[in-house]
């Protein structure tokens, strides 16, 4: 919890006025982030997958991780349990193994199974569909909140 909230710190604060209407009390805003690639990785084969850019506001409570993403001028989200909040394990080019500030979270919906990955950098959120051999990976980078146009 500590860490997720020392991540919110870090980041900074968004306005009152950002948050989406029905954010339960206790929870801080983590980041925003902007939908960079996705790919389908099918037969040991990966295919890049065609994108419109989402943007992604991300807010925790240091138990769950909520992903709104805004369409058609409504919020919605995907909850997320935190399993790992000491950080995540990034590789070097060297082979080596840094552990940098983060959590890591799952969801169980519908069957599908997912796992997002949350830094001051970046969010990557694996999709593994009920009863196929595809994972989806969407990556998003960071950006200032300010750089976001609502499009209401």
């Amino acid at each position: 919890m500590f860490l997720a909230l020392s991540v919110a710190l870090a980041m900074g604060v968004v306005a009152q006025d950002e948050k989406p209407e029905k954010l339960p009390v206790g929870y801080r805003y983590i980041g925003t982030y902007k939908m960079s690639s996705k790919i389908k990785v099918e037969k040991g084969e990966s295919m890049p997958v065609v994108i419109t850019p989402l943007i992604y506001r991300v807010y925790s409570d240091g138990i769950e991780v909520r992903v709104y993403c805004r369409t058609a001028g409504e919020d919605s989200y995907t909850a997320y349990q935190i399993y790992r909040s000491d950080g995540i394990g990034v590789a070097r080019i060297s082979g080596e193994i840094d552990l940098i500030a983060g959590v890591q979270a799952k969801c169980t919906k519908a069957e599908m199974v997912r796992q997002i990955s949350v830094t001051r950098a970046s969010m990557t959120m694996v999709k593994m569909p009920p009863r196929s051999h595809r994972v989806i990976i969407t990556r998003a980078v960071a950006i200032k909140p300010e750089t976001v146009s609502r499009g209401d």
